[in-house]
């Protein structure tokens, strides 16, 4: 099937070409048009000008109007004038090694109010003016026994170019109990306002020269445990809001240039919403009866920056009362008296102290003496966080210049800062004298950047405290 065979082998010439094919073409590029415009100018003229000279004409002034205008509006430039003397917003901005604000904590004044006189106890209350050039500091026994008939001063005190405090008050007023309470008006320089220990509520026109008689607001049954100026609850008018040890919250209207005050609303913490408490405890005196179905025993109480109708009530008790001032009911058939409990938030064990809502958040923080602070959510009735310290807290205070950071003092010559988002305490800042007794009141002057600080002993300091603070 399959077998061996060769054939011969078969060639091919070979063919070769020495010629190569080439191909011409020609390019041809295309002709460059030149063309020339000439451009002219546009023509320009120049016209001279001549002023008319005119013979100056003498203004007619009627100088008995200029006079009666000047007498009418120098009190108010003055005043004006002397809040706002010697103002250096950025004397403390000083700018570190890394291009942040240092913090510059520094003790630049330090008297005691008390050595010039014959009452011996401690500053209660501390207010810079709205302008902060003037500091007014109230004072008060440290212990009551009885009911209190002690004569007490609020004391004035500038601050000199140099932005120290003065060494003398530049004025006093005499009141007839010791002062648990002190505000200046936050837009009028003038106007400052007091409650006493006897119940009465006080507000003067420190305008007046020739004339120290306060307006009496009204009266408490018990102590005034605090006052508040508040500007949003009624339109058009300063509210002026006080708090007694007999249960009573009073919004008070002030009105013709602080000369008339009315009663707009009368609001109480009834008995009834605290079953933890059996019976109500004695006067602060023990000589003045109660009403027969006193509130609550008001020791704090603070509005909601979110909610002007929103605030917070603090008790003797522990409690803590979401409270609504619009949307309160009426109680023992009374029309005028009204209870504004809407809600209850986690007691404290021990009598509340303080109570301090945020500038900007929905937050508030509480103290009491069971040596605990809380940061609680209006909207929440648990708290947040709790802080536990070592001495009991008496007061409360937000840094004017960060929001997130508030201060804590009380027993004990410190004062403590902390950071409302965390709870923690802040080690690198503190306020702390060697020479302080237990610190009982502080008040920020924004304006100066500084803070004033009283014990219980009468000692009075002012710091220098920068609006940036680093932590």
């Amino acid at each position: 099937m399959f077998e061996d065979k060769s054939d011969a082998a078969i060639g091919f010439e070979r063919q070769e070409s020495s010629e190569k094919s080439q191909t011409f073409a020609n390019i041809q590029t295309e002709i460059v048009v030149h063309e020339e415009e000439e451009v002219q100018v546009v023509e320009k003229k120049s016209i001279e000008t001549q002023t008319i000279e005119e013979a100056l004409k003498t203004p007619d002034y009627n100088y008995d109007r200029l006079a009666d205008f000047l007498k009418r509006i120098t009190p108010g430039v003055l005043q004006f004038l002397d809040e706002q003397h010697g103002s250096n917003a950025f004397d403390d901005y000083d700018l570190g090694i890394n291009g942040e604000p240092a913090t510059n904590v520094q003790l630049i004044n330090r008297l005691n109010s008390l050595e010039m006189s014959d009452f011996k106890g401690k500053i209660s209350c501390v207010t810079w003016s709205t302008g902060g050039g003037t500091l007014a500091v109230g004072h008060s026994a440290t212990h009551h026994e009885t009911w209190c008939n002690d004569l007490t001063k609020i004391q004035f005190f500038n601050l000199s170019k140099d932005n120290l405090l003065m060494s003398q008050p530049s004025k006093t007023l005499e009141v007839s109990s010791c002062v648990t309470s002190l505000f200046y008006h936050p837009e009028e320089p003038s106007i400052i306002a007091a409650g006493l220990f006897n119940g009465d509520v006080l507000v003067w026109n420190l305008r007046d020269e020739l004339s120290v008689t306060p307006l009496q607001v009204c009266t408490h049954g018990d102590l005034v445990s605090q006052i508040q100026w508040n500007q949003r609850i009624l339109k058009g008018a300063s509210a002026l809001v006080t708090s007694s040890a007999e249960g009573y919250i009073f919004i008070h209207k002030l009105m013709v240039n602080f000369t008339q005050a009315t009663l707009n609303k009368r609001y109480k913490i009834a008995k009834e919403k605290n079953p933890a408490e059996k019976a109500r405890p004695m006067s602060a005196g023990g000589t003045k009866e109660r009403a027969q179905e006193a509130g609550l025993c008001i020791t704090s109480f603070d509005f909601s920056s979110k909610d002007q109708h929103l605030l917070v009530v603090g008790t003797l008790c522990g409690g803590l009362y979401k409270c609504k001032i619009d949307t309160a009911v009426s109680i023992e058939g009374d029309e005028n008296l009204f209870d504004p409990v809407i809600d209850e938030y986690d007691r404290h064990k021990g009598h509340v102290t303080c109570i301090k809502s945020a500038p900007t958040q929905n937050l508030f923080v509480s103290c009491a003496s069971d040596k605990e602070i809380r940061i609680y959510d209006f909207d929440q009735p648990a708290s947040l966080r709790i802080i536990t310290v070592e001495n009991t807290t008496v007061q409360l205070m937000w840094h004017f210049g960060n929001q997130d950071i508030f201060l804590a003092y009380g027993a004990g010559p410190e004062i403590k800062f902390f950071n409302v988002k965390n709870g923690r305490a802040l080690q690198k800042i503190l306020l702390y004298s060697d020479n302080r007794d237990n610190a009982s009141c502080l008040s920020f002057n924004p304006k100066r950047e500084m803070v004033a600080i009283g014990d219980t002993k009468g000692n009075l300091e002012v710091w220098r405290m920068p609006r940036i603070i680093t932590y």
